[in-house]
């Protein structure tokens, strides 16, 4: 008996969890190409990228994109993108997913990438924290080599950004190509159109249009002062005074300084990186050989190691798994579709053998035969009013959870956003269309994301699983619906010797669990890593200020952590980081 075979349906269950996706809904097609779809994985204006299975059961997982039909039938959206399946073709960096497939039957436009399982970069520093330089150098190493093979194959990824970087347990991937250009190719966007995250484009592509592979250095370059800092090099937003200072200005000095205190090589590189002029910047290869002899990081830091490992098992586990197995991993409220089976016959009525005659009923009267079933449309239709039925019973339940528990509001976890991924409700409809290059993530991304989410924390955009494409230049939220076991609170084991709140355990481990990670908060932000800090300093006697636990990062709750650091012997600059965290969830 093989080891997929043993697998409980619960165990599988769980691992699609692990995965980021959530079940399949009703709608969702059953076969896409030769893959069978057991997940979703994102959802966006211009159509939703699943979690698939190969439907003849050989070994893999992949993510598969299929387009709206409205937009499938549309000729000249159907040729970007076959340009875009042409573009990702001729990757052959490790560094990147491969293409596996794309097509058009049955109304169904698809293409589908090797599923990469792991946590995209702007996912990873908020929930985690911002990455030591030794595993900012491993980025710069891998990530080099990324830019350099496209160089190769003379491909322009023109949208390189935090959430357009995976970390699996393999390394560093460049992925969403939506809007990636051939330098033999036609622009795919119209004259005076720019295309990409402001944040992260360069000043040529923004003043002129013009892009290349030191454009793409250039990105990659703020997108590792945001892995160091949690920060973007010029700021965040979509506005155009984000375009003025990446156009004109130098990056912000003080998030440099931070970057060159902790290496002072690494900041003199990504400072050259970031340089206006594209001739003085340093090429990929560049990068590759001025990382090869810094010291790197084998493995992620904690806790992140942990969850990209924990994801890479789930795909082990689920990777070989039949399709007719996946059952379990569908919504409840999936309905399979009705088929008219019909009723066995009692045994003294079956047909009899072949030279024999019929069977005659023990005794008494003839029994009529057996009433036909039910045709098809009557148990549609039977089906139908139970899901209505269904329906309501769970909006009631839903308004008087509502009404019972009246939590504080929290504001949105910003970006991709996904992860993830990372809030995990859908937002407005948005145009876009989906990046093929999701790789593991639970966000694809926008082609042209020039409008963010107000809500996001700098360098970060709205949206995290992502889709990616062009013509709408908004981000839009395909983040799963489904629970992801990395963002849940995590239990609080009792200390013998913790303040008693009638269980053993502290309070501010008790009562605060609005947030278990380690991201770096600071004073503007907003959301359940706020909650919790100020959840724990009130607990532990810290005044947050009139407005107590609301989720806003404001002056009263600076001046609370910078009293709680100064108490404990940190530095008092009012930064919630790792070392914060940590004190604050001591038991003492």
């Amino acid at each position: 008996m093989s080891v997929q075979r043993s697998v409980s349906a619960d165990d599988a269950a769980a691992a699609l969890r692990q995965t980021g996706a959530s079940p399949l809904r009703l709608g969702d097609p059953r076969r896409v190409g030769p893959y069978a779809p057991v997940a979703l994985l994102g959802s966006g204006g211009m159509g939703r990228v699943y979690l698939a299975r190969p439907a003849d059961d050989s070994p893999g997982l992949v993510a598969v994109k299929v387009i709206r039909p409205e937009y499938a039938e549309d000729p000249r959206f159907r040729r970007r993108f076959e340009r875009e399946a042409a573009v990702h073709a001729r990757l052959r960096t490790p560094h990147a997913p491969r293409l596996c497939g794309t097509g058009f039957e049955d109304e169904l436009l698809w293409m589908a990438t090797e599923y990469l399982p792991g946590f995209d970069l702007a996912e990873a520093v908020r929930e985690y924290g911002a990455l030591e330089p030794a595993a900012v150098w491993r980025l710069l190493a891998e990530l080099g080599q990324a830019l350099a093979g496209l160089a190769d194959e003379e491909i322009v990824h023109r949208d390189l950004k935090p959430s357009n970087v995976l970390l699996s347990v393999r390394g560093a991937h460049v992925i969403d190509f939506g809007i990636s250009k051939a330098v033999d190719a036609s622009a795919i966007t119209g004259t005076g159109n720019r295309v990409g995250t402001p944040a992260y484009m360069s000043p040529e592509h923004l003043r002129e249009g013009r892009s290349d592979t030191a454009s793409d250095v250039f990105s990659l370059a703020g997108t590792l002062v945001y892995a160091t800092t949690g920060r973007a090099p010029f700021g965040d937003g979509t506005g155009v005074d984000v375009m003025h200072r990446v156009a004109y200005e130098d990056p912000n000095p003080e998030v440099v300084g931070e970057i060159s205190a902790a290496d002072q090589e690494l900041g003199a590189l990504l400072t050259a990186c970031l340089d206006k002029d594209p001739a003085r910047r340093p090429g990929p290869r560049e990068l590759v050989d001025a990382a090869r002899v810094r010291p790197r990081a084998s493995v992620w830091p904690e806790p992140l190691g942990g969850k990209v490992l924990a994801r890479q098992q789930a795909y082990e586990l689920l990777h070989g798994l039949p399709v007719a197995r996946m059952g379990c991993l569908r919504s409840p409220g999936d309905l399979p579709p009705v088929v008219s089976a019909r009723l066995p016959q009692p045994a003294a009525l079956s047909a009899p053998s072949e030279g024999q005659p019929p069977a005659k009923p023990a005794g008494g009267p003839p029994q009529p035969p057996p009433d036909p079933p039910e045709t098809p449309v009557r148990s549609r239709r039977k089906v139908l009013l139970v899901a209505v039925a269904a329906v309501t019973i769970c909006v009631v339940a839903a308004m008087a959870l509502l009404l019972i528990r009246q939590d504080p509001p929290a504001s949105a976890s910003p970006e991709s956003g996904a992860g993830r991924a990372e809030g995990t409700g859908p937002r407005g409809p948005a145009t876009g269309s989906l990046s093929p290059s999701t790789g593991g993530l639970s966000r694809p991304d926008v082609d042209g994301a020039v409008a963010e989410n107000p809500d996001t924390e700098p360098g970060a955009t709205s949206a995290e699983p992502r889709a990616s494409g062009s013509t709408g230049g908004q981000d839009i939220d395909t983040r799963p619906t489904g629970d992801d076991p990395s963002t849940a609170p995590s239990a609080v084991t009792p200390s013998a010797d913790s303040p008693s709140t009638g269980t053993g355990t502290a309070p501010w481990l008790a009562e605060c669990t609005y947030y278990d990670g380690n991201g770096r908060t600071r004073l503007g932000d907003s959301g359940k890593r706020v909650q919790q800090v100020q959840c724990m300093l009130t607990e532990r006697g810290y005044g947050v200020g009139g407005t107590g636990v609301d989720g806003e990062f404001g002056s009263g709750t600076e001046d609370a952590v910078r009293a709680f650091q100064s108490d404990r012997g940190l530095s008092a600059n009012g930064v919630v980081a790792h070392d914060t965290w940590v004190a604050l969830r001591s038991a003492e």
